[in-house]
C-alpha cells in the first residue's frame, strides 16, 4: 500500500472539517474506535487502508499533519505492519490508553469523534482517555470524504463489481425444476469467492415467483417451479470493498406480462443510469427513473428508492438517489441503480447497476447482460 493513502485521507478529512460551518470547534485529532461485528466502524479502515484483518477493539489517532497511529492487538501486528507502511503501530493493550494520550500530546483541546459508529461503551472509552478535552462528531465531513472515491478504492470496487457480475453468467444453467433459493444463493456465493472475493457483501436476495415481490426477502426453501420469475440480489466484497447487483429472469417461457414488466424496469434502469450526472440531485435521478414507470400501468409499483452510495459498506457514507437527496451528485461517488416493479399476485423485476459519477457520461461498474434471459 503506497504510503500516501492514510496522509492523503486524513488530510482531506481535515480540509472539509474545516470549511464545515456546523462544526464550530474545529478538532485538534480524530479519535476512531472499531469494535467487533456488528459494531463496525468502516471509517477505521477508510482511514488506514487496511485490506485484511479484523481489527477488534482497535482505535487510531488522526493528525492534521496526517500522522496516523493505530493501537491493536499483537493478533494484528503482522497485518498491520505488513499494510500500515507509514503508520505507527502500538500493540500493548496493557498500556493502550497511556499509548493513546502520550501520542495525542498534552494540549488537546477538542477531538473529533465519528458519533453515528459509537456504542455507549466506546463512547465512555474516548471520554476517559480525553479528559477535559471537548468532543466533536466530525460525521459530515467523514461522510463527505468517503463519498469521493480516490483511485485505490475505485479501482477495488471495480474488481467487486467484475466478480459478481461473472457469476450472474453460470446460473441459467443451474436451473432446474425443483432446486431451492438457497441452492442459487450458495452457488453464487461459492463462484464469488472462488474467484477470488472474501465472501458475500451481504445477505443474497434469491426469490422464485412472488416471492420476487418481497424486495427485502432472503433465500428461503422455495423450489423452483417452470414460469417464474428468479430475482437475484447479491454482491460480493474484494479487499473490504462491496458490490451490489440485482437481476431477474424468467425459467420458462416469459409471460406478456412478464416480459412487460421487464422491458419497463430496463428502460427505467437506462433512464436512472443516463441521469447519475453532475447536472442531477439523487433526487431528479429517481424521480426520472420514477416516471418511466409511472407512465405505465404499473403506476405505484416501485416503492422504494433508486439508489444507495456503495463502498465499504454495501449502503455506504454518501447520498441516495431518493427524494431526499437535494444536493448534486458528484465525480468520484458510487452509487447503485436499482428500480422495481413489484406485483404481489405475480412477483417482482429489478435490474440494478453500480455506477461511478464521472465529469460527464456515468461509468456502469457492472457488466452482466441486462437482456431478459428465459432459462
Amino acid at each position: 500500500m503506497p504510503t500516501t493513502i492514510s496522509k492523503t485521507r486524513t488530510k482531506r478529512i481535515f480540509e472539509q472539517i474545516d470549511k464545515n460551518p456546523k462544526i464550530t470547534v474545529k478538532p485538534d485529532l480524530i479519535f476512531v474506535t472499531n469494535g467487533g461485528e456488528p459494531h463496525m466502524d468502516y471509517t477505521f479502515f477508510y482511514i488506514t487502508g487496511f485490506p485484511k484483518g479484523l481489527f477488534e477493539g482497535s482505535a487510531l489517532l488522526a493528525k492534521r499533519n496526517g500522522e496516523v497511529s493505530v493501537f491493536t492487538s499483537p493478533l494484528e501486528e503482522e497485518i498491520a505492519k505488513a499494510y500500515g507502511d507509514g503508520i505507527a503501530i502500538y500493540t500493548n493493550y496493557k498500556k493502550v490508553k497511556d499509548d493513546i494520550r502520550k501520542v495525542a500530546g498534552n494540549k488537546v483541546k477538542s477531538v473529533g469523534i465519528n458519533y453515528p459508529d459509537l456504542t455507549v461503551s466506546s463512547f465512555k472509552t474516548a471520554r476517559s482517555i480525553f479528559k477535559g478535552s471537548k468532543l466533536v462528531d466530525v460525521e459530515e465531513p467523514l461522510t463527505a470524504c468517503r463519498a469521493i472515491k480516490d483511485q485505490t478504492e475505485i479501482e477495488t470496487i471495480q474488481k467487486a463489481c467484475s466478480i459478481a457480475s461473472q457469476a450472474y453468467k453460470k446460473i441459467p444453467s443451474l436451473l432446474k425444476d425443483g432446486i431451492t433459493e438457497t441452492e442459487i444463493a450458495a452457488e453464487l456465493a461459492y463462484s464469488m469467492q472462488r474467484a477470488g472475493s472474501s465472501g458475500v457483501s451481504f445477505e443474497s436476495i434469491v426469490s422464485f415467483g412472488r416471492n420476487s415481490a418481497l424486495p427485502h426477502y432472503t433465500a428461503g426453501q422455495a423450489k423452483l417451479k417452470n414460469g417464474q420469475f428468479v430475482l437475484m440480489d447479491y454482491g460480493t466484497k474484494y479487499l473490504r470493498y462491496c458490490s451490489d447487483i440485482t437481476r431477474t429472469l424468467i425459467y420458462g417461457k416469459a409471460s406478456k406480462e412478464q416480459k412487460r414488466m421487464y422491458e419497463i424496469v430496463k428502460e427505467a434502469n437506462k433512464v436512472g443510469i443516463e441521469n447519475c450526472t453532475p447536472e442531477n440531485t439523487g433526487a431528479e435521478a429517481h424521480l426520472k427513473a420514477e416516471k418511466v414507470i409511472n407512465s405505465t400501468e404499473y403506476k405505484g409499483r416501485f416503492i422504494h428508492s433508486l439508489g444507495h452510495s456503495l463502498g465499504l459498506a454495501v449502503h455506504d457514507h454518501g447520498p441516495s438517489l431518493s427524494i431526499r437527496t437535494k444536493t448534486h451528485l458528484e465525480p468520484g461517488m458510487v452509487l447503485t441503480v436499482e428500480p422495481g416493479i413489484y406485483v404481489p399476485s405475480l412477483g417482482g423485476v429489478r435490474i440494478e447497476d453500480d455506477v461511478l459519477i464521472t465529469k460527464g457520461k456515468p461509468r456502469v461498474l457492472t457488466s452482466a447482460t441486462r437482456e431478459l434471459i428465459e432459462a
